[in-house]
């Protein structure tokens, strides 16, 4: 488990919650669709750090096939702005409110993700089913035996998104992660490396004072 961060505990990360909360609002009131992805992965070796840091890598390795599927060249400036936004968040199993596989919650201690995907306006994508739909067909695309992903679905947000997003980030407001265990995919452009490399996603409180500044000018993974 990620070193609990005074930020990350009472009022402040209630705070943090509701400030991701009210810009989910704000995508979804701007013509983004919102769904929630649930990842699951093969067991991992190494501290829980160490596992949290396996599957941060995971899902940005899922994010970059996926925005090729949406935008024909996600790496074009006219794809800033308009690539898909995931808000990636660590979570537990809690065993009263769901049905869970002995396998669920056994792997990794039951530690699983879930990602809050906002899919840009129609006529800035082409993929041409619903991502609920497109994840179902095409797990292929995204689960292969050498790396960590087991699974991936996704269920449209069709209601209630508040609420969605409250679940979501369960784990920060109850203190089972620190804030900076929530991150965000693309990285926004004042993070792009000069040349290659693999750099962080927008995370944490950092993430959620800059929210209204990413909205507007989105950058590539």
């Amino acid at each position: 488990m990620e070193t609990m961060n005074p930020m990350s505990s009472t009022a402040a990360a209630r705070q943090i919650a509701a400030a991701y909360g009210d810009w989910a609002l704000r995508l979804q009131e701007d013509g983004w669709t919102p769904s929630l992805l649930t990842l699951m992965f093969r067991q991992l070796r190494g501290t829980p750090t160490a596992v949290a840091r396996q599957m941060e890598r995971e899902t940005e390795r899922v994010y970059g096939r996926f925005i090729t599927r949406v935008r024909r060249n996600p790496h074009a400036l006219s794809s800033i702005g308009r690539l898909p936004l995931w808000i990636c968040s660590p979570d537990y199993p809690v065993f009263k409110h769901a049905k869970q596989s002995l396998a669920d919650v056994t792997v990794n201690d039951g530690r699983h993700l879930h990602v809050i995907d906002f899919q840009p306006p129609a006529a800035h994508s082409r993929l041409p089913v619903p991502i609920a739909d497109h994840f179902a067909s095409d797990q292929g695309i995204y689960v292969h035996s050498d790396y960590p992903l087991l699974r991936l679905h996704a269920v449209p947000i069709t209601h209630d998104l508040g609420a969605v997003v409250d679940y979501t980030l369960k784990a920060l407001r109850r203190g089972l992660l620190g804030e900076d265990g929530v991150f965000i995919l693309p990285r926004s452009r004042s993070e792009l490396p000069m040349r290659g490399g693999l750099l962080k996603g927008q995370r944490g409180a950092g993430a959620v004072l800059g929210m209204r500044d990413l909205s507007d000018d989105r950058a590539l993974c």
